[in-house]
């Protein structure tokens, strides 16, 4: 079970690679067998974590207790919630859930409570039902709200009724299609003149204006707002190109680039609603990029996070940043007059205003005094949602297909705790060494696979 077990979970392999594996090892054992197998593993991984809490416990108060991140993936009816310790890295319990409700996480959360305590800090995101589950069951927690989270929500905010305008027109009008099929015709064509070359390195490079994000998600990157430009950017070279004195370039890869691109960039009353979406986003997305700033937040590439733990310095330079952010804010929100769309961003502006000062305490507080020093913690739920991406890869990989919300909400919370045992750390604290794994699950009580069973929804 446990070579199973470990196979499959931990080396990501498919029940066919293992059969094979065992049947080489002269040991048969038929594929329903060893689902059957891996079921039992995952679940008295899941009840060994549940038995072993006083040496966790112990763990965790030698390093001065524990920051709990606080997340879920999934949808409503089935969502799979996870509570980690974001200075081990350690998940700490996870478990099924219907919904982000106070009464339903207030549940688990008194199960980590009688196990662990109360933790040091909670980092979570919007969600008012966390929110509230956190301050029922520990009132006087010091509670921060995730960074991610929070610049995300502003920036819906702020971007998605014009950007969602200008997505759906440019997907409308067609303008992609058109130019994946130039550049592949010019491919297969080979051809090797001037305007078949430019044209072709043209085309692929407004396709390729998306990637640049480098995997950025929307709001944190517009991508149809690059597309746009681009397109405007190459239209312009295009008509110097086409309009220039002396010898002209009239060849038919240029002239068939200038009409699909005219389609959406030709004067027209279209092109004008377009253009408008454009100005009301770049003026609004100014003003996120201060706000991210402001956060301390890299807008790199996924995984997106701040510089990790912010340390007192760079808390309190960005407080600095942020009072000159509400500075502005209010100096915009005074401005009278104006077109319609310099209304509707003061309007949004001071609704931004007035949220940074009210979660302004949960997003640049002080880090906390663990004994004689002062520990940073973490900013972010970026911790949690990593482990989130590793269940979908690992699901990927075993059901070789790439749409496995399904099983990853069914098994998530077992998985959840099972990548524990990729921390030597983990492994050490809970089981003495990785050798006495296979030992150790074969002692696991039946009242700590019942619980398993009600909180993860597991069966073995």
């Amino acid at each position: 079970m446990a070579e199973v077990g470990r196979l499959h979970f931990l080396e990501h392999r498919q029940f066919g690679e293992i059969e094979a594996l065992l049947t080489a090892r002269g040991v048969r054992v038929p594929r329903r067998t060893l689902q059957h197998l891996a079921d039992g593993f995952a679940l008295r991984v899941v009840a060994v974590h549940l038995e072993s809490w006083p040496l966790l416990a112990r763990h965790l108060r030698q390093q001065g207790g524990y920051v709990l991140l606080l997340d879920t993936t999934g949808i409503p009816g089935r969502l799979t919630l996870q509570l980690l310790d974001g200075w081990s890295g350690i998940a700490l319990l996870s478990a099924s859930v219907a919904q982000e409700s106070r009464e339903d996480v207030s549940r688990i959360l008194r199960i980590l409570d009688d196990a662990l305590g109360p933790p040091v800090v909670a980092v979570r995101d919007m969600s008012d039902g966390l929110d509230q589950a956190l301050r029922v069951v520990w009132p006087r927690l010091y509670i921060l709200t995730c960074h991610f989270h929070y610049l995300k929500a502003a920036g819906l905010r702020l971007f998605e009724v014009s950007y969602a305008r200008l997505r759906s027109a440019i997907d409308r009008i067609g303008v992609k299609r058109r130019l994946r099929a130039l550049a592949k015709r010019l491919r297969r064509e080979g051809g090797k003149s001037r305007e078949a070359v430019q044209t072709r390195t043209w085309a692929e490079a407004i396709l390729a204006s998306g990637k640049e994000a480098k995997g950025r998600p929307y709001p944190f990157s517009l991508s149809a707002l690059a597309f746009w430009r681009r397109c405007e950017e190459v239209r312009s070279e295009l008509k110097a190109r086409l309009h220039r004195a002396g010898r002209r370039a009239t060849g038919a890869p240029y002239r068939k680039l200038e009409g699909v691109l005219d389609r959406l960039l030709a004067p027209s009353p279209r092109q004008h609603g377009l253009a408008r979406e454009v100005r009301r986003l770049e003026a609004r997305w100014t003003w996120f990029e201060r706000l991210r700033k402001a956060l301390k937040f890299r807008n790199g590439p996924v995984p997106l996070a701040t510089t990790g733990h912010l340390s007192e310095r760079a808390l309190e330079h960005g407080r600095r940043r942020l009072d000159w952010l509400l500075g502005k804010l209010r100096a915009e929100e005074e401005q009278k007059g104006g077109d319609h769309d310099e209304r509707e961003l003061r309007r949004a502006l001071g609704r931004l205003r007035e949220d940074l000062e009210r979660r302004r305490g949960e997003l640049l507080a002080p880090n906390v005094k663990v004994g004689n020093r002062v520990r940073p913690v973490p900013r972010t739920t970026a911790l949690a949602e990593g482990e989130f991406r590793k269940l979908r890869r690992h699901g990927r990989r075993v059901k070789g297909v790439a749409e496995v919300e399904g099983p990853v909400q069914r098994e998530g919370p077992g998985l959840l705790l099972l990548g524990n045992l990729r921390d030597p750390a983990y492994v050490r604290i809970m089981y003495g060494s990785a050798s006495r794994v296979a030992e150790r699950l074969g002692r696991v009580g039946p009242a700590a696979l019942e619980q398993a069973k009600l909180l993860t929804g597991l069966s073995g």
